[in-house]
């Protein structure tokens, strides 16, 4: 079965997805039983291309520039769970804020978040679960749920990536075992046999292995030093660039060969309005004290990223406060702590990326 897409429309004749114009295409899919509908179904899809050519990842063939943040998909009272209205609260505030997508951290989330960014237009890095302790079990496991992981997100335009693993959580000893590098590598090349339309992140963080994007996690929360370590990008994206973690971003015998890099974890500045109550709480770097000061740090650390030569895009940590974690731009019940107007000058008005209509 064959449809014609095509239109009159001069962008190609084709509606592309992006984040900028996310047109869906609607379906119907009819049961006829001697010419009568017996049965009816409604979906959608998207077209759209995502690839990466040297150092940069293309949205339909155009240079997309990342502005990520983190979500963990906590609520306060709903523990991972978060009800449809809450989900779609969220994704808004996130596009409010100046993002034009989000990395799904350490959960599967609902199929109605894939749906709401596929609407809404957001794209969105999907994540596999970190297991405990690398075995014959935790391979076993991880190769069946794999296929799953992909089934659920395949049909939804905005997923862009599915990170593989993160920060080294499971396969600890994986710069210099073998047996844990082979393991990243046979859920790259799986993945790839699975799903060929998207981009993969093979271990989140350091000590790569195969891998389609280099991502590092960097939380200096001071901006010059940040973004000394960053002068020179080959030497960085070969050596140990980030001054918290101090970790290979590759791991041993393995090398950087022009991929895409970005830091995919950075900031987390602490602000805690005490919509927890925690015997402690914290955030990366020095707490500070008041509004203004976060803002300005936030503010600073981003554009340190934005004017980062070589860079394909950031993600900031993170979305929303969790348990002991402060470090949010949304409290635990998911309230803005900061005007989204001001965060949104932060994150994207200094962008000199596209066309400039005024």
């Amino acid at each position: 079965m064959s449809a014609d897409v095509s239109s009159e429309d001069a962008n190609f004749r084709l509606h592309f997805w992006s984040p900028a114009d996310p047109n869906l295409y609607d379906v119907t899919f009819r049961v006829l039983k001697d010419g009568q509908v017996i049965d009816a179904i409604e979906s959608y899809f998207g077209m759209r291309d995502i690839s990466r050519k040297g150092n940069k990842v293309f949205l339909n063939n155009q240079e997309l520039y990342q502005r990520l943040i983190l979500d963990q998909g906590y609520i306060k009272d709903g523990g991972l769970t978060l009800t449809p209205e809450e989900l779609e609260n969220d994704l808004i505030l996130i596009k409010k804020m100046g993002f034009n997508g989000a990395r799904k951290h350490q959960k599967i989330e609902d199929a109605r978040y894939m749906y709401l960014c596929d609407v809404l237009g957001l794209v969105m890095w999907a994540e596999m679960p970190s297991f405990f302790e690398f075995s014959h079990k935790s391979i076993e496991n991880v190769n069946h749920e794999l296929h799953g992981l992909i089934a659920k997100h395949y049909n939804h335009p905005s997923v862009i990536v599915y990170t593989l693993m993160n920060e080294s959580w499971g396969i600890n000893e994986v710069y210099k075992d073998k047996r844990q590098q082979a393991f990243i590598n046979s859920l790259y090349w799986m993945t790839k046999a699975l799903d060929s339309t998207r981009l993969i992140v093979g271990n989140d963080g350091w000590e790569q292995t195969t891998t389609d994007i280099l991502t590092v996690h960097d939380y200096n929360s001071d901006p010059e030093t940040l973004a000394k370590s960053y002068e020179n990008m080959a030497e960085a994206a070969d050596g140990c660039p980030s001054l918290t973690s101090l970790r290979h971003t590759y791991a041993k015998d393995y090398q950087y060969a022009g991929e895409p890099f970005m830091i995919s974890e950075f900031g987390g500045v602490a602000f805690d309005t005490g919509s927890m109550k925690t015997k402690s709480s914290w955030g990366y770097g020095d707490r500070l004290n008041g509004k203004e000061a976060v803002l300005e740090k936030i503010g600073a650390l981003t554009q340190a990223l934005i004017n980062m030569d070589g860079m394909c895009g950031y993600c900031y940590t993170q979305l929303s406060d969790v348990e002991q974690e402060v470090n949010g731009l949304l409290d635990h019940n998911h309230n803005p702590k900061f005007d989204p107007e001001v965060l949104r000058e932060i994150f994207a008005g200094g962008s000199k990326r596209g066309f400039l209509f005024i």
